[in-house]
């Protein structure tokens, strides 16, 4: 009499499946997001990322130690884009502090655009306190921070800007866009139309407010 084989995989092996191992982790990552967005990292389990991708256990732990490394890929996922926004030639060019800055300010909104589940992501990561926060700091926005600083102390040394901290510069620049896409629904509410956050409009008025606030000109 032959012996049923096991259902279970050790970690690491690939379990047989007919997809690319690429495309299955495309797919677990993207499903990973959707569910860590609703109920955070405490409150998700692998077998209910598993069960959202349509994968096995198995395969989850194939391409990811644990729950915190898979956690970690989608964060690392996610933030990509913001990283290869310095990756435009604008910003080793000549061009007006201005003009880098309105570049900046646009690829940010675009980036917002698209990620909804990361802004639900870090709203519970911020509101915990939690033990990623600094990994976080440290591997995505540290290097973000300081290529914002550098243009603003560019733009002092060239006289573009007045003096001013830096430090205060950068958090309200940065707060203008994310508090605008966390509040649309509530705006939309009380205004009663679909309010404007594409990458243009949006980028041009935070822009200009950066630079010339709302007073007229004397």
């Amino acid at each position: 009499m032959k012996r049923r084989r096991s259902q279970k995989h050790s970690a690491g092996r690939r379990p047989k499946g007919g997809r690319s191992d690429g495309d299955t982790r495309v797919q677990i990552l993207a499903a990973a997001r959707r569910v860590f967005a609703q109920r955070g990292l405490d409150g998700t389990s692998v077998r209910e990322v598993a069960y959202t991708a349509r994968v096995n256990n198995a395969m989850i732990y194939y391409h990811f130690k644990d729950k915190d490394a898979l956690y970690r890929a989608v964060l690392s996922d996610s933030f990509s884009t913001l990283i290869d926004i310095w990756n435009d030639p604008i910003f080793t060019s000549k061009t007006s502090v201005r003009r880098k800055i309105q570049k900046y300010v646009e690829s940010f909104i675009h980036f917002q655009i698209g990620n909804e589940d990361l802004r639900r992501i870090m709203a519970m990561e911020f509101a915990g306190s939690s033990r990623n926060i600094t990994w976080i700091c440290e591997h995505y926005f540290a290097d973000n921070y300081a290529g914002l600083v550098k243009l603003l102390r560019e733009g002092m040394k060239s006289g573009e800007l007045k003096k001013f901290d830096p430090s205060l510069a950068v958090t309200s620049l940065i707060g203008v866009i994310i508090h605008n896409f966390i509040l649309q629904p509530l705006a939309e509410h009380v205004h009663g139309k679909c309010v404007n956050l594409s990458s243009k409009k949006f980028g041009a008025f935070v822009t200009d407010l950066f630079f010339n606030g709302l007073a007229r000109a004397k």
